[in-house]
């Protein structure tokens, strides 16, 4: 069931939270990292998440789940009563990316990139799960991309659980598995819209400052943005993108990123918070 490999792939970035504060690094870095895993103002960001999907996660059960089940899932997760804060989120990456500039740039480290990704993909995955499509229908559950199966999106390495980073890149995961290839009747929908949408909005806000063909996450945006203009018509998302402003400075080409500047406002731990719930739950 599609739906079921969306829901697992909200545990597998929650579980990107528990990553070791990565090594090599600069002090800088490493102090933010370490803040950022220990302070759990952010709780309320992930805390529907976690609660939504902790039945779906890699120590869950292993029957599918049923259509009721993931039905009642998404609905718990996109009713929230206490939704993550856009502003607190990209305030953090505003100061993540001031403290590990060179870690996400000049002297990229793989590691410290990927919790940036996870981060960073918070506010956009959750917004394109919860989109419905005309009838009405979450587009979580209406998508016509192939899904990989739900164990392909963990990796286990000396009994510790993770994501695999290279299934949810190569499956565009991130986008609930819509990829290029797809012919324009599964690719030229509303839903393809609205997730294109939701990150493309989220990124005219704060762009994705190591610059997109660097993310473990979203590297198959430009390719896949390319692919919908051109099967779909130019006007396809040009409504969405006039809405968003300007793109030109690279959150479709992939070209390299644009500075992002450090926003007031305290380092807080959504990774932190993650890490909490997940340990709560599993």
């Amino acid at each position: 069931m599609k739906s079921f490999a969306v829901i697992s792939l909200f545990v597998s970035v929650a579980l990107a939270s528990s990553s070791i504060i990565p090594t090599g690094i600069s002090s800088g870095c490493s102090t933010f990292l370490t803040q950022l895993d220990s302070n759990t103002n952010l709780t309320t960001c992930t805390s529907a998440l976690i609660t939504a999907t902790s039945q779906f996660g890699p120590g869950a059960s292993g029957s599918t789940p049923s259509t009721a089940t993931v039905s009642t899932a998404l609905n718990n997760l996109c009713k929230a009563s206490n939704p993550c804060s856009e502003t607190t989120i990209k305030s953090t990456l505003a100061d993540f990316y001031s403290a590990c500039q060179a870690e996400l740039t000049s002297s990229l480290n793989k590691n410290v990139l990927q919790i940036y990704d996870v981060l960073f993909t918070v506010i956009p995955l959750t917004t394109a799960t919860c989109s419905k499509d005309d009838s009405g229908r979450y587009c979580a559950t209406q998508i016509a991309g192939t899904a990989p199966s739900a164990s392909s999106l963990f990796t286990s390495a000396q009994e510790v659980v993770s994501p695999n980073f290279d299934t949810l890149e190569s499956s565009n995961a991130a986008f609930l598995f819509l990829t290029p290839s797809l012919s324009s009747d599964k690719l030229c929908t509303s839903c393809t819209r609205s997730v294109m949408t939701s990150y493309i909005s989220f990124e005219s806000d704060i762009s994705y400052a190591p610059g997109m063909a660097q993310s473990v996450l979203l590297s198959g945006q430009p390719a896949l943005y390319n692919a919908i203009t051109t099967t779909c018509g130019a006007n396809f998302m040009s409504n969405a993108v006039q809405a968003a402003g300007s793109l030109s400075d690279g959150i479709l080409s992939g070209s390299a990123p644009r500075t992002v500047s450090a926003n007031a406002g305290g380092i807080a731990s959504l990774l932190g918070a993650v890490t909490l719930a997940v340990a709560a739950v599993l």
